[in-house]
């Protein structure tokens, strides 16, 4: 082995390394947000039907990444403890032990959990867009079939590499950058619709609080940009075929996982836009039942921050009083 290939390896090694790291704080994250989202739906006063919708969307992709991960982590520690010895290093342990019942877990819930996912991305650009705007969801759709047929040879070939698919590479690349075009393309539809309402929810929602809904933190999170950047930056790594790919490979399901836990919090918070606002936003008019159940909520955030405020000044007089004595 020359010296050139000997330190791509390190590379690759390292990064396949970084990325399970990265992994393991990326499921860390998740948890928080879901065990968050347990709690806000404990203390939701309307069990309607997108309360029961956040439970069985959350049902299927917290397992799904739990066993995934927990496939991954056994997979590593195989690899890296277990077999730290193996001849060729970890990139040739993973290559022939691929079919291994961990990397078998991990490879096909982290492969269909994007699946289940992603269906988020079309109910919201229905809820956002409204019916008039269904066309939209055409050529998004097509791609997220296209996706899922490429993906399925991938998979296969990844679980039996004594039986490689024909054109396996190609298929893979194909795949993510069906997924890329996916995500760009939702990405930038609610992006666009959600900036042209910002002045009209304003109007109608006062300034206050349209600031829930406005800020491009939010429009961040709504749209889902966190994962679209994340796989922009695997797939040039990819093509370009750079030894950092891994370390934005190993996470990318529990990258996407995250962004769309981040809006179904939102959702589940009711902090997130929906087609009564958008309506509201469009007509000029808020209807009296959304209008109160908006004002109960910021007055709930609002009384919270005066009760700390006070607590903070009432602290500060304390000590001021026991500076003077």
């Amino acid at each position: 082995m020359s010296t050139t290939e000997s330190t791509a390896n390190i590379l690759s090694d390292r990064a396949c390394f970084d990325g399970v790291l990265l992994t393991a704080l990326a499921y860390g994250a998740l948890v928080m947000l879901c065990v968050q989202l347990v709690q806000v739906l404990i203390h939701r006063p309307r069990r309607d039907r997108v309360f029961y919708l956040i439970v069985v969307y959350t049902s299927i992709i917290f397992p799904l990444t739990t066993a995934g991960f927990f496939g991954k982590l056994r997979f590593a520690e195989l690899n890296y403890v277990v077999n730290r010895d193996f001849v060729g290093g970890p990139n040739a342990f993973y290559t022939a032990h691929s079919n291994h019942w961990a990397s078998v877990l991990s490879k096909t819930c982290n492969t269909i959990m994007p699946w289940i996912a992603d269906l988020l991305l079309f109910y919201r650009v229905a809820v956002l867009c409204g019916r008039h705007c269904c066309w939209l969801m055409v050529l998004p759709l097509v791609v997220y079939l296209g996706r899922i047929a490429m993906s399925i040879p991938v998979l296969i070939s990844v679980l039996h590499p004594s039986h490689p698919v024909p054109h396996n590479k190609i298929f893979n690349v194909s795949q993510s950058a069906a997924y890329l075009a996916l995500n760009v393309f939702v990405t930038i539809a609610i992006w666009i619709r959600l900036f042209t309402m910002r002045h009209k929810a304003e109007r109608v929602l006062g300034r206050l609080q349209a600031s829930l809904y406005n800020s491009y933190s939010t429009l961040f999170v709504e749209s889902g940009a966190f994962f679209t950047l994340w796989s922009m930056v695997y797939l040039l790594l990819k093509v370009t075929n750079s030894w950092a790919q891994d370390v934005f490979w190993q996470p990318y399901a529990y990258v996407v996982a995250i962004t769309r836990m981040l809006i179904v919090l939102r959702i589940a918070q009711n902090r997130a836009w929906t087609r009564d606002i958008l309506e509201a936003a469009e007509n000029g008019v808020m209807e009296w039942g959304v209008s109160s159940e908006r004002s109960v909520e910021l007055d709930v955030q609002i009384d919270h921050r005066l009760q700390k405020s006070d607590t903070m000044e009432f602290n500060d007089t304390n000590s001021s009083i026991r500076t003077i004595r």
